[in-house]
């Protein structure tokens, strides 16, 4: 079965100033950190992740990359050209982050 953002690579900036560019294929998520991370792992590719569609525009993903513990929570406002993340990163290790904030998307491409 096909996930919702298949085909859908996005462009963004957090807040913060992390910027990420992260494409959904075949029911797979990648991703890279542009620029300074800030300790965020920079890449990865191959993941699963799930998708729905909470009202037209509005896109809620998901990804769980067991190996680096990571789970992965994105909020993707197609309309407001905006995007919201809730993630634990690195658990569950000590020095384990809580990742919450929003962006703006700088660029949105689908097949």
């Amino acid at each position: 079965m096909a996930e919702l953002m298949d085909g859908t690579t996005i462009d963004y900036i957090y807040s913060g100033g992390l910027h990420f560019v992260v494409s959904f294929r075949d029911g797979l998520a990648s991703y890279e950190a542009i620029g300074d991370t800030g300790g965020v792992s920079s890449r990865n590719s191959d993941i699963p992740y799930r998708s729905r569609e909470i009202r037209p525009g509005l896109i809620h993903t998901v990804w769980h990359e067991e190996s680096i513990g990571d789970l992965v929570s994105l909020v993707i406002d197609l309309d407001a050209g905006k995007i919201y993340s809730a993630a634990l990163l690195g658990y569950p290790a000590d020095d384990r982050m809580l990742h919450f904030e929003d962006g703006v998307i700088v660029e949105m491409t689908r097949e």
